[in-house]
């Protein structure tokens, strides 16, 4: 912490040192003048202007060691530290090597794979890409974590919707065109088993739509608290600090000052004290995840807490069938890959999974006409296999009627919504209330224009 502010700092410091200068100065001339003028009011006024210059000095100079006490303090009160817990041996009990210990999605050596990680440790933050580099508050990293692991829940839940919606939507699509010889251009047209699909399709898409709402609000508060961490905090301590020297703006400096602790240490407190509770649960359903299969059905090393959705059935598609399970696999496979390896594997046809190879990008060659009738008829051999197989098949969506059920898809969702939003929300109020309080004793505005009326 003391090395955020210290690298903020330095660039400024002359700039302080001359500003304190400049207004002490001034306020001096002020008190020789109204000894001159024998002007009571003057006099004390500039007496006034001096206690405030020396409080924001004060400010000014130990404002990084208070700073860190409070930072020291925030951690203590979540019995976490910014060092992280002492590494452990055993990798099965990963959760109770430490308080913030868990297993992490990594990409290692191009294929995506869980790591047991201290959250708040250095290893987390080792490379120059990790989202945790640069931030040395344990409240910060548990903060980002917290997001990160409720924005690939509902990653995880929308993906299930999109595999059962592959096969549910194609099947209510397909159409049947009868044409009349007798007639000049007469031709009938219809869908033989949209009624069966139609709500259940309704309904995913309805899920898919928020589950994609609630991945994008994940992410915006995860960029958020980065922002907060490495830009804003510092940027907003030292402007505030500065302000305040002058009289013209120490309402305004004592402000911006209350505003910068608060939305470091009070706003992402909640979402540290969330991913400690997520630690707790993800803990409990790892260690007992034998004999407690719905809790994690698919034995993740990094169980779900809201997600108890699995869709593991075969998809028949043109061309052949997958299971949702290899629809998972695939996609961890890609997003394991470096993105420059993932772009050489498709400009060089070397994809595989559900994403189809490009081929030879550079060929040029035309196909011949036998070639290219026989392509078509490989095309329709496939897709007249697929109308077989799927003709074979029951055609009664069970997805509609498990949506209503306990651990259902809105059950699921309403969970993930609720992960998303209850500590944020409370977050932002207890902010606003802190900044108020805490810029009152820097001498600052207690009114944040439209946002105190929220509380």
């Amino acid at each position: 912490m003391a090395e955020i502010i210290s690298a903020m700092w330095g660039d400024w410091v002359w700039f302080a040192g001359v500003s304190l200068s400049l207004i002490t100065t001034l306020v001096a001339l002020v008190y020789v003048l109204s000894s001159l003028l024998m002007n009571e009011k003057m006099k004390t006024w500039a007496k006034m202007e001096l206690a405030e210059i020396f409080y924001s000095a004060v400010i000014i100079a130990v404002g990084i060691g208070g700073i860190t006490t409070i930072d020291g303090l925030v951690q203590g009160a979540l019995g976490v530290s910014n060092v992280g817990g002492a590494p452990g041996t055993a990798t099965s009990m990963c959760y109770a090597q430490s308080a913030t210990s868990a297993w992490v999605p990594v990409s290692i050596n191009n294929k995506m794979d869980y790591k047991c990680l201290d959250i708040c440790g250095p290893l987390i933050a080792s490379k120059d890409l990790s989202v945790y580099n640069g931030i040395s508050s344990c409240h910060m990293r548990l903060g980002i974590w917290y997001l990160r692991e409720t924005f690939d829940e509902a990653r995880d839940f929308a993906f299930d919707i999109y595999i059962s919606y592959i096969k549910t939507s194609m099947i209510a699509e397909f159409t049947i065109n009868i044409e009349y010889f007798t007639e000049y251009a007469g031709f009938f047209t219809f869908t033989p088993w949209r009624g069966f699909f139609t709500m259940g399709n309704t309904v995913k898409q309805l899920c898919f739509d928020w589950a994609i709402k609630i991945m994008m609000l994940c992410k915006f508060q995860e960029v958020l608290l980065r922002y907060i961490a490495v830009a804003l905090f510092p940027a907003l301590f030292v402007i505030g600090a500065l302000l305040r020297a002058f009289t013209f703006t120490r309402r305004l400096g004592g402000l911006i000052l209350a505003m910068a602790i608060a939305l470091y240490f009070v706003f992402p407190a909640f979402y540290a004290f969330g991913a400690l509770v997520m630690l707790d649960l993800k803990s409990k359903a790892y260690s007992d995840w034998m004999a407690n299969d719905k809790a994690n059905p698919n034995q993740l090393p990094d169980p779900p807490i809201a997600n108890t959705m699995y869709i593991n059935e075969k998809v028949t598609m043109i061309g052949g069938t997958f299971t949702s399970q290899e629809a998972r696999q695939a996609l961890a496979e890609y997003e394991g890959l470096e993105d420059d390896v993932y772009m050489e594997k498709v400009e060089q046809g070397q994809a595989s999974g559900l994403l189809p190879p490009l081929g030879d990008l550079s060929a040029t060659n035309t196909p011949t006409d036998e070639e290219a009738k026989s392509t078509l008829q490989q095309a329709y051999d496939k897709v007249s296999d697929w109308k077989d197989a799927l003709s074979k098949e029951g055609k009664f969506d069970h997805f509609i009627t498990n949506a209503w059920k306990e651990n259902g898809p809105l059950d699921v969702l309403a969970r993930i919504t609720f992960w998303s939003l209850f500590f944020g929300l409370f977050g932002i109020i207890a902010t606003i209330g802190v900044i108020r309080s805490i810029s009152i004793t820097f001498g600052g505005d207690i009114e944040i224009a439209g946002l105190t009326r929220l509380i």
